[in-house]
């Protein structure tokens, strides 16, 4: 991502997704600041340079993976941007879905991805933000469950509150796009 991209994406993700005040985040702590991706994910310029980002993020690891995946509701529009943002670059990277619970009906699926992603392939978990890194986890656990190998997170702000190191316990490295203190200013 260059440097005018990067500046953008800072902008739009302090304006539409940084707030102060009293917030309990999903990881149970407490904190004034507040980040909800989904705000700047959500909007046509900030979908498409997250994807690009995260495409570009994606490209960068070894070894190569074939598909990005999360957990609902944070990562849905982020893989899907990725997956989109590698296919206009001539690359094939799937999107993959994990629900919080199996689907009750139909398939029954925990997962949601092209059927042609085949087991043993290396997949990078993708979150919007990471704090202790909890859903992270989940996702990865079940994306492991399924047979994916998952050897990379990504993140577009991690709130650097244990997520990584929580990770990386694992086996899992932790690639960020910012850091809460670079949209911060602390």
């Amino acid at each position: 991502m260059n440097d005018a991209s990067r500046a953008t994406l800072a902008r739009l993700l302090t304006t539409h997704s940084v707030r102060t005040g009293h917030f309990r985040l999903a990881s149970g702590q407490t904190s004034s600041v507040y980040v909800d991706v989904k705000a700047t994910s959500l909007t046509g310029e900030g979908g498409w340079l997250i994807g690009q980002a995260l495409f570009e993020a994606a490209l960068a690891l070894e070894p190569a993976p074939a598909a990005i995946g999360g957990l609902t509701l944070g990562a849905d529009p982020l893989v899907t941007a990725t997956s989109i943002a590698a296919h206009q670059a001539g690359h094939c990277l799937h999107a993959i879905i994990v629900r919080k619970a199996p689907k009750a009906h139909g398939t029954e699926r925990y997962l949601e991805h092209p059927p042609t992603l085949a087991a043993g392939s290396s997949v990078v978990a993708v979150d919007d933000v990471v704090t202790s890194g909890t859903s992270t986890l989940q996702a990865i656990e079940a994306l492991r469950a399924a047979g994916f190998k998952v050897e990379h997170a990504l993140t577009v702000v991690d709130r650097q509150a244990g997520g990584r190191q929580a990770l990386a316990d694992i086996g899992v490295t932790l690639h960020a796009l910012f850091t809460i203190d670079e949209l911060t200013g602390h």
